[in-house]
């Protein structure tokens, strides 16, 4: 079966143990993809869908053997419904309907992902702080909570942080959930962290340049 895919606007050093439980895939892309490089097909998780391994898993073996902590991996996926990026602009709670999950949990630094400009928002633990000066006490427990648990018990994988893939306009992947955790995370210097990968609806090409050109004028309003 060939399908078009669309390849992650960043390369991620993950775990390789994390990749090589992937089966290989049995889709074939129509396009080429990039020679020597390890590559992850983003399954379904609401179609039972498994993630699962294009190529590269003779480098995977290697770097197990070799204990090699992360390698880099390129993240391909299929995008859905074109149209539903469309009517989110108009809808915002509209567009995580049409979100596609991942099937698997990877183990990554996070200071890859501060590194890689991923955050919508740069957060430390000064400017939350004075953010949730205003903010309701259950804001703040919450907050507090988190901090106390991964004190004691380290970042929690059954809530890994979610990264978006070619999220911005199209072209570039972005951190979806995991901005405080993110802070905290270097502030303690937690090396480990787990994350998950997830698709996005987009606009058909043709319609690139106006959402783009309507997106910069709603910004200047804001």
């Amino acid at each position: 079966m060939k399908r078009n895919i669309f390849l992650s606007s960043e390369i991620y050093h993950l775990d390789p143990n994390d990749i090589n439980v992937l089966k290989d895939s049995s889709f074939h892309a129509k396009t080429s993809l990039p020679d020597g490089q390890i590559i992850i097909l983003l399954g379904n998780q609401k179609k039972k869908i498994e993630d699962s391994i294009l190529q590269g898993r003779a480098i995977i073996l290697q770097a197990i053997e070799n204990k090699t902590d992360y390698i880099p991996v390129r993240i391909a996926f299929y995008r859905n419904s074109a149209w539903g990026d469309f009517f989110s602009l108009f809808l915002k709670n509209f567009r995580k309907y049409f979100y596609s999950y991942g099937s698997h949990v990877y183990h990554i630094d996070p200071i890859e992902i501060r590194k890689k400009k991923l955050e919508s928002t740069i957060q430390d633990l000064e400017n939350i702080e004075i953010f949730l000066e205003s903010s309701s006490l259950k804001r703040k427990q919450q907050f507090y909570a988190l901090k106390d648990s991964l004190q004691k018990n380290g970042f929690n994988d059954l809530f890994p942080m979610e990264i978006v893939l070619c999220c911005i306009w199209g072209v570039q992947d972005t951190l979806y959930q995991g901005h405080y955790r993110m802070a905290l995370c270097l502030n303690m210097g937690i090396k480990r962290v787990s994350v998950r990968f997830l698709s996005a609806p987009h606009a058909p090409r043709w319609m690139s340049f106006f959402l783009i050109k309507w997106r910069q004028s709603i910004k200047k309003k804001k």
